[in-house]
């Protein structure tokens, strides 16, 4: 559906859509867009997605998005990704990407995480922007643990036109005895190096996880399967029985009564 100004400066639409499949695919999404009389503009998309996972035969679910936006009076504008990826038995990926420009000076921001649903948890983040003059600046960071044991790493930095450049490294080892390697270093000769007592704290699973996730999705979870079509393999089931044995391609389907 969508409607517009009678001269057409201002004008919006939107879509909604449902699909599914005899596979047990599910997917809900909706895509908007809209101008106005001053030249502005926008656009969005989102999108959630139930299906089986080819390698694991796991349920898995996912959800994303993707939106835009630019002005129609000066140099600004953003764009913005984000996804998160569930499955059934813990494994969650989650992460963002994001751009926006305002004039003379632009950003960039990407993060992820990453849980594998045993108690490991790779975490990481990095943001920078630059102006038209060529000064850049940015920081940057990453974790990763399993098990009370792991690391973290980081590094700030600054650039100028001229090609001077300072940045500060930083590091963190955790030993899982309540023992925390230290150590750093920049460019201005700052330096350090030590082992402090300290408890080591970080997240092992996610605060929103697979059942989070099902019972916020009862609109994708409620579309119907189409009926399988006849002469191709037998219906996914995303229960814990077993699946029944396909048959050979080109092979009528045997009797299931």
């Amino acid at each position: 559906m969508g409607g517009q100004t009678h001269d057409g400066s201002t004008e919006w639409k939107e879509t909604w859509w449902e699909k599914s499949d005899w596979t047990g695919y599910k997917e809900l999404g909706a895509e908007k867009s809209g101008k106005n009389a001053d030249g502005d503009s926008w656009w969005e998309k989102w999108k959630e997605v139930l299906h089986q996972d080819e390698w694991s035969n796991l349920a898995r679910l996912e959800k994303s998005a993707e939106k835009q936006a630019k002005s129609g009076t000066e140099n600004a504008g953003w764009y913005e990704k984000w996804w998160e990826k569930y499955d059934a038995k813990g494994w969650t990926e989650k992460g963002a990407h994001k751009y926006g420009r305002l004039n003379e000076q632009s950003w960039w921001e990407r993060w992820g995480e990453h849980y594998d649903g045993r108690g490991s948890v790779l975490k990481w983040t990095d943001k920078w922007a630059e102006t038209d003059l060529g000064t850049r600046w940015g920081d940057k960071w990453e974790e990763k643990f399993f098990a009370g044991i792991g690391s973290r790493q980081g590094e700030t930095w600054h650039a100028s036109p001229g090609g001077d450049r300072w940045s500060r490294t930083w590091g963190e080892e955790h030993f899982g005895n309540g023992k925390v390697h230290k150590y750093g270093k920049s460019t201005t000769g700052e330096s350090w190096d030590l082992v402090v007592d300290e408890e080591t704290y970080y997240e092992a699973d996610p605060h929103y996880g697979w059942a989070d996730v099902v019972g916020d999705s009862s609109q994708l979870l409620s579309i119907q399967p189409v009926e399988r079509p006849p002469g191709v393999f037998p219906t996914i089931d995303f229960s814990s029985s077993p699946p029944r044995t396909e048959e050979p391609p080109g092979m009528p389907p045997s009797s299931m009564e």
